[in-house]
């Protein structure tokens, strides 16, 4: 007779709310922050980019979010007024 392991359905749940999952959670969410972080911090022009950044951590997720109304045409370029191309800076990609 053949016996075949069994999963319990919250075992991720479990796994993700224990002390040590959670720790190395946050430090991989600072240190992707930090990235992201940097690469804002390079192409600073008002500050509204940087300040938009938000890191948030709630049990057990986490999340870097740029708020920015521009982020889409700032990460991935757009077309200036005048017809000239400017070049996205894929600030999201520097956290991946």
């Amino acid at each position: 007779m053949t016996h075949l392991a069994t999963v319990k359905p919250n075992t991720n749940s479990v796994v993700a709310h224990l002390p040590g999952v959670r720790r190395e959670v946050r430090a991989e969410l600072e240190r992707r922050a930090d990235l992201v972080r940097a690469a804002v911090a390079a192409h600073v022009q008002t500050g509204d980019l940087a300040r938009s950044l938000t890191v948030e951590v709630s049990a057990p997720d986490a999340t870097v979010s740029i708020a920015d109304p521009s982020i889409l045409a700032i990460n991935y370029g757009h077309i200036a007024p005048d017809g000239t191309p400017v070049a996205g800076l894929h600030l999201i990609e520097a956290a991946l």
